[in-house]
């Protein structure tokens, strides 16, 4: 009887794909859209009889809906029937969490995707022959799944008010432990408190509560990360409004005192000249409503998120402490999975757009006959405004930055443009 493997993945491709290639190599294949649904399928499988898994081996992607793979290792280590199936981690992240979430997740092993038919098969086949020398040791708890699949003690232990509530409860290496999966950890455990993301130049503060992300806020992240950006991007203010509005809202410091008058002192440090925020400013004015400031919000703290999943290094540390004021007025309450899954797709999708853009100080100019029979007054509104800017003058640099669309959404939009062939590079 050939050995059977769940195949994990939310991605229909991958499942097929997988499937064919372990049908082709002797093995049987049942897929499972997330780990909910492979957790049904076990529980279907496991005869009621023989009260074990009927699956050799399972091949589980790392982020998902409604259940990751995290959660999924949790509920399959509490199942005495299931504990004992070897998980072979299956990710684009999978190099990187192979010294901590293999061990974390009481997985086998770990396989890199894309991945090639030799690698696979290689993978599959060692674990299933690790797999049944435990059982045969009877050490498969010991050795295969740890019984301590928990998170890191800082992580459970309960904190008090004062200096306990800011101490690092996790930190790492981003080219060890992916953000991702940081991320993920935090969710999974429910855990409050901010998350410190640094590389060489920016540092990106995430602001968790229960698990879910209520902000996030940057320090020299660049123009494209300012909140103004969001509003202007869909034509709610201009550029010019907004710096009106921030030079009329600019704080002065109160002439000084008479010299026989009395000291007068502020509630606090500079509280005479303190700076109203933007979004305040916006909203304080009509410009904006309260639900578009959430959304501008909301748009800021994920793209913030999506570029720190690019990051190959840096830095991230966890304390477990009170949110900032910023912070508990917000509470966006992101959920995780979704915003690192969306992470992890424009990775891959940056990596065709910024090949098929080639040089960014390349100039770019308009093919006036295949504008003219292409029909572009049914672009969306976004594509016609960056073709116009395609002017024969400016670089692919300059449009990204006038634009007042993210890097990703401009990019996205010229490669599609010159993929049309709406516009090509201009001859040196």
């Amino acid at each position: 009887m050939p050995s059977r493997i769940l195949v994990v993945d939310d991605s229909p491709t991958i499942r097929k794909v997988v499937g064919a290639l372990l049908e082709r190599h002797g093995f049987e294949a049942i897929p499972a859209v997330d780990g909910q649904d492979a957790l049904e399928r076990l529980n279907e499988l496991a005869g009621a009889d023989s009260g074990t898994a009927q699956v050799d081996l399972i091949l589980l992607d790392f982020v998902m809906p409604r259940m990751n793979g995290f959660q999924f290792c949790r509920a399959l280590r509490q199942d005495e029937r299931l504990r004992a199936t070897p998980v072979v981690l299956m990710s684009a992240k999978s190099d990187r969490i192979r010294e901590t979430f293999v061990q974390q997740t009481g997985a086998i092993d770990a396989i890199t995707k894309p991945f090639d038919a030799q690698a696979l098969v290689a993978v599959i086949e060692n674990a299933i022959r690790r797999a049944e020398a435990w059982r045969t040791r009877g050490e498969a708890l010991a050795a295969g799944l740890p019984d301590d699949f928990e998170a890191p003690e800082s992580l459970r232990q309960s904190t008090d008010s004062g200096a306990r509530s800011a101490r690092v409860a996790l930190a790492g290496d981003l080219s060890v432990i992916p953000i991702g999966a940081a991320l993920q950890l935090l969710q999974v455990e429910g855990q409050t408190g901010v998350l410190q993301v640094t590389d060489a130049r920016t540092e990106v503060s995430i602001a968790m509560r229960e698990g879910l992300i209520d902000l996030v806020q940057a320090r020299n992240a660049g123009a494209e990360f300012r909140l103004g950006r969001y509003f202007v991007e869909h034509g709610i203010v201009s550029p010019e409004d907004i710096d009106r509005l921030l030079r009329d809202n600019t704080p002065t410091k109160p002439p000084p005192p008479a010299p026989d008058a009395p000291p007068v002192f502020p509630a606090h440090e500079n509280a005479s000249v303190a700076r109203k925020l933007l979004g305040d400013i916006l909203v304080d004015s009509g410009r904006v409503t309260r639900d578009q400031l959430r959304d501008a919000l909301a748009r800021q703290s994920s793209e913030l998120i999506y570029e720190i999943v690019r990051w190959p290094r840096g830095r991230f540390e966890f304390r477990r402490e009170p949110l900032p004021a910023l912070a508990e007025s917000a509470r966006l309450r992101l959920p995780v999975a979704s915003v690192v899954m969306e992470g992890f797709r424009r990775v891959d999708e940056w990596r065709l757009v910024e090949s098929g853009l080639g040089d960014f100080e390349a100039v770019l100019q308009r093919d006036a006959v295949a504008i003219e029979q292409g029909g572009v007054d049914r672009l969306p509104r976004q594509e016609q405004r960056l073709l116009e800017m395609v002017d024969g003058e400016k670089t692919v640099r300059e449009i990204i930055q006038q634009s007042h669309m993210s890097s990703f959404d401009a990019c996205k939009i010229l490669y599609q443009l010159i993929e049309a062939r709406l516009v090509r590079r201009r001859a040196a």
